[in-house]
């Protein structure tokens, strides 16, 4: 079973959806990959104001979240998100979520591929 590295895009997309079966989410789901985050996309979305004012929007982050592997950063990560920012010119969230996935190498899962294109050797997964 394939890990993928999602995005905060994804998820977010997911959220975000009435119609929540033609999500890349859910498609990711019925493939049976094995699903990660970094443990910033984690923060991301538990930095929305409703998840602090909506208790249920709270337990829908903690059910999507449960099945997931969250990726912790260190020192390489970091180092080498840095280097995404100053040369690639990243903000330094996504410069820190193409880090892990390189270092994890793992392929992304994003909705915000003109960013993270331009990460020389980042696999990004078309879905």
């Amino acid at each position: 079973m394939q890990q993928v590295l999602l995005d905060t895009s994804i998820i977010i997309d997911f959220l975000r959806r009435k119609e929540k079966q033609h999500s890349i989410l859910l498609k990711l789901v019925d493939q049976r990959k094995k699903l990660a985050i970094s443990i910033l996309t984690h923060t991301e979305l538990y930095a929305g104001k409703s998840v602090w004012e909506h208790a249920r929007a709270r337990k829908e982050l903690e059910i999507i979240f449960h099945p997931m592997e969250i990726k912790p950063i260190n020192r390489l990560i970091s180092q080498k998100a840095g280097q995404l920012v100053a040369i690639n010119g990243l903000e330094m969230v996504d410069a820190l979520i193409a880090s892990s996935a390189l270092y994890y190498k793992l392929p992304l899962v994003t909705l915000n591929l003109k960013d993270f294109q331009k990460v020389p050797r980042l696999e990004l997964l078309a879905i």
